[in-house]
């Protein structure tokens, strides 16, 4: 029997040293392992589809929840965690701000500057750039996807930037196939949490109905992100067993969703699963005393 041998015996696992070397970094470079660090937890995974505000997402704030938010997506729901893939500038600086947000950003962020939005609605450069900002973990990206070792390597996939085929052969071509989704998930299956939820994963845009926020997109992003939608189905479908393997279950809460690869549970029975074991009736007397 070997160190990388799966099971030993019968009802004994040898773990896997920190999923395969992921790491993640203070903005002073310091190494930080936060693997399984939520082990056997669920998790609220919250995305920007319209279908989020329709959610009572008041719920997501009981105790037991944890929430992810990618995005602009903090501007509907303050949530525990947080993720991005793109520039530094293009979400809300108060959500970069907030203290109380951990959030898990690409290592190549580090020195860019958030932008501010003056009274009159004109954009404007802050004076502040990520690596000044507080409860910030970086993290390594990589940018070819591979459905079969997807959590297991060393570094956070987005998806495909080059001019190449992805492992199932979907092409890059015009459109570039990438997105915070697939780094929320692969930093939450590493930060333990075995079940996720989605909410706002409508996975269909149109010019009227981009986002659960206020923001406007030409209709030339609407054709990109619909394109975009259709490849991550292909994907998680393919990612299906992986996930399965690695005991990481992902439900869809979303109402008449674009995305089908995941199977659906409703709002409400998710969040009474998530927060069934902290949901029990709080009595504080004789703690102190016996």
């Amino acid at each position: 029997m070997t160190p990388t041998s799966r099971r030993c015996r019968p009802g004994l696992h040898v773990r896997r040293p920190a999923r395969n070397g992921l790491r993640l970094y203070t903005t002073d470079f310091d190494s930080v392992s936060l693997c399984d660090f939520y082990r056997g937890r669920h998790a609220f995974l919250v995305l920007s589809g319209p279908s989020l505000a329709t959610h009572d997402l008041a719920q997501l704030t009981r105790r037991g929840v944890v929430t992810m938010g990618v995005n602009n997506s903090w501007a509907v729901h303050r949530p525990n965690l947080w993720t991005c893939v793109d520039s530094a500038g293009r979400f809300i600086d108060t959500g970069w701000k907030d203290p109380g947000i951990l959030k898990f950003v690409p290592m190549s962020a580090w020195n860019e500057r958030l932008r501010i939005q003056k009274p009159n609605g004109a954009m404007a450069a802050s004076a502040f750039r990520v690596k000044q900002i507080p409860s910030v973990l970086l993290y390594r990206r990589s940018e070819h996807f591979d459905h079969r070792r997807f959590l297991d390597e060393d570094v956070v996939c987005w998806g495909n930037h080059t001019a190449t085929k992805d492992s199932l052969g979907i092409p890059v071509s015009s459109w570039v196939k990438r997105s915070v989704m697939l780094a929320a998930l692969r930093l939450l299956q590493y930060l333990g949490f075995r079940t996720v939820y989605l909410v706002g994963a409508d996975f269909r845009m149109t010019p009227d109905q981009g986002y659960a926020f206020d923001e406007a997109r030409s209709a030339e992003a609407v054709r990109h992100n619909n394109v975009l939608y259709d490849s991550l189905n292909r994907r998680f479908e393919a990612l299906r067993d992986h996930f399965m393997e690695h005991r990481f279950a992902v439900l869809n809460c979303t109402p008449e969703s674009g995305l089908t690869a995941f199977p659906h549970i409703p709002f409400e029975q998710a969040i009474e699963k998530a927060s069934a074991e902290c949901g029990k009736t709080i009595n504080t007397k004789g703690w102190y005393t016996t």
